[in-house]
């Protein structure tokens, strides 16, 4: 059961403010001591610095909204930078949204990197104070060790346009508490987000939260938009999604495919690869899914107040991760997601009293932190057992991939039980799950007698 929050005095409120603000602000400190090396040098020290926390650097800052800037740059050319696009530094042609390039205003260009850079990198440490509530020192060791991660600083190194999703989500998120207005408004900032980077569009699901009658009228709105953009960007969709490259299974990325696709590669060929991977993805199906359903039962044990704000980024964090794992590979940078599922961890986690409940809490703020800081460990590892450069993995670097794969099937069946248990207790799932239930007993009768079962319209 979760425990009230004592009224807090006002020294107490004080402190609070100060732990909220400790960590913002120690990143703001580390991200000024970069950039003073990065401008007044060494610049070794500067590499060596990003290096040495398993974040490897690009000869300049802000590499990834570069990109996006380069596009608009050469579309305005009239370069087709879906092909290829010389004003990018290395080329890369346009993977991302059209929309991306339809919202650029025409005066930007790759001349505004840096400040481009800057402007995102630092709305996005400055938003940390509102994700971030320490309640003690311990909340802030936890949470301080999370938002300095590999993750979370390659994120800030490339300047990558998933920081401006995270601004766009947690907008929308701070809205979504609100009331029904303020919803609405939260509704369209996930469709916009989801418009940019597809992903977000799994947040959509939060409609459940509305009447039925207002849910049917919104998806009714979100289709047609999502049916007019499809239309208009026809062509430039079809071929930013055919530019996605496709990551090693192997390295800095995290996907459902890596761990039953890479022992298919590694060993199989033709139809065998094939048995390798469908065999093997639907035994991880399955034991998380089992994983899932055993956390569900133990969620419902305890009255959990999936009202409060760290338990909705909670579910909105683990619903975003679980739709990113499926959906396909993504490079490690797109973690800065679990910066929304510590909190809510750390909170519930303190205020569930049921011993069981607190030890899951403890284990998933555990097995995330490791996710977090992996590619540390990844690239200690493969200095320490590879001296010598290879182009294959050593023994242990293989025993150290698999077992990082499956911490992360391990993880996602966790998220998928705090997700669905969130799901649940909304209004339009709960009404929906209740229709259920009272027609199901009927339907099985009238099915013995060997009469029709209800048609679709007896259910509304």
């Amino acid at each position: 059961m979760i425990s009230a929050d004592p009224v807090l005095s006002p020294p107490a409120v004080g402190r609070q403010l100060a732990y909220r603000l400790v960590i913002p602000a120690a990143m703001l400190c580390a991200y000024g001591a970069l950039a003073m090396l990065w401008h007044w040098g060494p610049r070794s020290v500067y590499f060596d610095v990003l290096r040495s926390v398993g974040v490897e650097p690009f000869r300049f800052p802000f590499l990834d909204i570069h990109a996006v800037l380069a596009a608009a740059e050469c579309q305005r050319q009239g370069v087709d930078v879906y092909l290829s696009n010389s004003c990018d530094a290395i080329g890369r042609p346009h993977v991302y949204s059209p929309l991306w390039l339809a919202v650029m205003p025409a005066f930007v260009g790759t001349h505004g990197t840096l400040w481009a850079g800057l402007g995102v990198d630092l709305l996005f440490i400055l938003s940390l104070s509102a994700v971030l509530r320490p309640r003690t020192s311990w909340d802030i060791l936890v949470l301080g060790v999370a938002v300095f991660s590999p993750m979370t600083v390659f994120a800030i190194e490339r300047a990558n346009n998933d920081l401006v999703v995270f601004l766009l989500i947690l907008c929308a998120s701070i809205l979504f508490t609100g009331s029904r207005s303020y919803r609405v408004c939260s509704y369209t900032l996930f469709l916009a987000a989801g418009l940019l980077k597809y992903y977000p569009l799994a947040l959509l699901t939060l409609l459940a939260r509305e009447r039925r009658r207002d849910a049917v009228a919104i998806v009714i709105v979100i289709a047609v938009t999502l049916v007019f953009f499809g239309v208009c960007f026809r062509p430039e969709l079809g071929k930013a999604l055919a530019n996605i490259p496709a990551a090693s299974y192997f390295t800095d990325s995290f996907s459902a495919e890596n761990l039953p696709f890479g022992f298919g590669e590694a060993f199989g060929n033709g139809v065998s690869r094939s048995v390798i991977d469908v065999s093997l993805l639907g035994a991880l199906l399955a034991v998380a899914g089992a994983r899932a359903l055993r956390k569900i039962r133990l969620l419902d044990r305890g009255e959990l107040g999936w009202n409060g704000k760290e338990m909705q980024w909670l579910a909105m964090g683990g619903m975003l991760l679980t739709a990113c794992f499926f959906a396909g590979q993504n490079i490690n940078y797109r973690g800065i997601y679990f910066l929304l599922v510590v909190p809510g961890l750390v909170h519930l986690h303190r205020s569930v009293s049921e011993m069981a409940l607190r030890r899951f809490c403890a284990q998933m703020i555990a097995t995330v932190l490791f996710i977090m800081w992996e590619e540390f460990f990844r690239r200690a590892l493969h200095a320490i057992a590879t001296p010598v450069p290879s182009d294959g993995l050593s023994q242990a670097e293989v025993f150290f991939w698999i077992g990082r794969e499956l911490v992360w099937w391990w993880l996602i069946g966790g998220l998928t039980a705090i997700v669905l248990s969130y799901l649940r207790q909304l209004p339009l799932a709960k009404d929906s799950i209740a229709r259920f239930r009272h027609c199901l007993p009927r339907s099985k009768k009238i099915a013995k007698q060997g009469l029709p079962r209800y048609s679709p319209s007896q259910f509304r």
